[in-house]
């Protein structure tokens, strides 16, 4: 290579270039433009692909997307210290822990909290089940796990869920406006968009599969033990009653229902007032307690709203005769609600042969045990069951 670049090689060069100036200057030229054309070229290329996969992310709408067939396992053990972290200091009724793991939080929440968290003595056995949101870094979780009540011996499996997000550093938090308390009684507003991909994950054969596990768990632990049974019936359901009663809820509720009556009807609205407000006291009560302890839960991924029809179920709950059990098998994919109406909120999807225990029937609908329901009952249409023996 050093005797290539000579001072001869090098004159050489230098007078072919002076002789033909004029086609070495065109083929420069050339091979300038040729250079810049892959510049461009590689560029164009570059930038498509960054739009394409930029587009991707974002043209999905809510309509259009679909959750993966399966649970996933993308930041499971982000998700498990998280909930693990939850649990224990819901448990410890640890308010400032729980503020920072579960945001937005009202003190109302955080009240109730106070009340019911007295009578837990751990959270065990937490198993969570994830599926991919729409956004990057959002999650739909199920949380399998069994809830040890103090003085009580079975332990009662629940399944929750939780609408998980990551913030701006990267740390994943729980969007607590989409926890069980708020979509109960809707102090925070909800994004249509996410309570309709809530109501996607819910509806899936996944959860379904999931819930349905879960529920024959719980009715076998509540059958076996009187204590449990006791607990989850009675003892927490009184304190919840007796909170909302109390709780600023209550009081708010009440100022909404007077401000919509009129001048005319005003004393009439009153009576109906005071009764309606007992009425939705227990109803929402007893809709609580199972929500946050029985199935603390698979029937919290709806928002389960209060109706006459559920109050009227709780009057007859407390009925000092309870009506004869019998069993019932669904005939094929049939919608749960909690209530005997097709406009009634829908609590969850059962397959078919599907053995419940039912305690009668309400126009064409049969009352069933179901761990997502008011006190633990819900409706089905009673042409979709079949009663067990016959």
């Amino acid at each position: 290579m050093k005797d290539f670049f000579n001072k001869e090689t090098l004159d050489n060069i230098k007078r072919f270039c002076a002789e033909n100036k004029k086609y070495v200057g065109v083929a420069g030229v050339l091979v300038g433009l040729i250079l810049i054309l892959i510049v461009v070229v590689a560029g164009g290329n570059n930038g498509r692909q960054s739009n394409t996969e930029a587009g991707s992310q974002t043209e999905i709408s809510v309509k259009d997307f679909e959750f993966e067939k399966d649970y996933t396992n993308d930041a499971k053990d982000d998700i498990s210290t998280l909930l693990a972290d939850y649990y224990k200091a819901y448990v410890g009724d640890d308010l400032d822990t729980l503020g920072k793991l579960a945001t937005p939080m009202s003190d109302n929440e955080k009240s109730y909290i106070g009340v019911v968290s007295q009578y837990y003595e751990s959270v065990n056995d937490i198993t969570p089940y994830t599926k991919n949101g729409l956004k990057k870094g959002t999650y739909f979780v199920s949380v399998k796990n069994s809830i040890k009540f103090t003085g009580v011996d079975t332990q009662a499996p629940t399944l929750d869920f939780f609408y998980i997000e990551t913030d701006k550093d990267g740390k994943l938090f729980i969007n607590n406006v989409y926890s069980n308390f708020n979509r109960t009684y809707c102090e925070n507003e909800l994004d249509d968009d996410i309570m309709e991909l809530i109501s996607k994950y819910t509806a899936s054969s996944e959860f379904a599969d999931l819930h349905e596990g879960v529920q024959k768990a719980y009715e076998q632990a509540v059958g076996s033990d009187a204590n449990l049974k006791t607990m989850l019936e009675t003892t927490l359901t009184g304190a919840i009653k007796q909170w909302y009663t109390s709780s600023g809820i209550a009081n708010l509720k009440k100022s909404d229902a007077d401000t919509q009556t009129t001048e005319a009807d005003t004393q009439q609205a009153d009576d109906a007032s005071q009764s309606g407000d007992q009425q939705t006291t227990d109803a929402n009560a007893g809709q609580t307690a199972d929500q946050q302890t029985t199935d603390a839960n698979a029937g919290q991924t709806t928002d389960q709203q209060t109706t006459d029809t559920n109050a009227a179920n709780q009057q007859t709950a407390e009925q000092p005769q309870a009506p004869a059990e019998y069993q019932v098998v669904t005939k094929d994919v049939v919608k749960v609600r909690d209530g005997a109406s097709t406009d009634a909120k829908e609590l969850g999807l059962l397959k078919e042969q599907v053995t419940l225990t039912a305690y009668g029937t309400e126009g064409d609908w049969t009352i069933v045990s179901y761990s997502a329901g008011t006190n633990g009952r819900a409706y089905i249409k009673t042409e979709n069951l079949q009663t067990v023996g016959q």
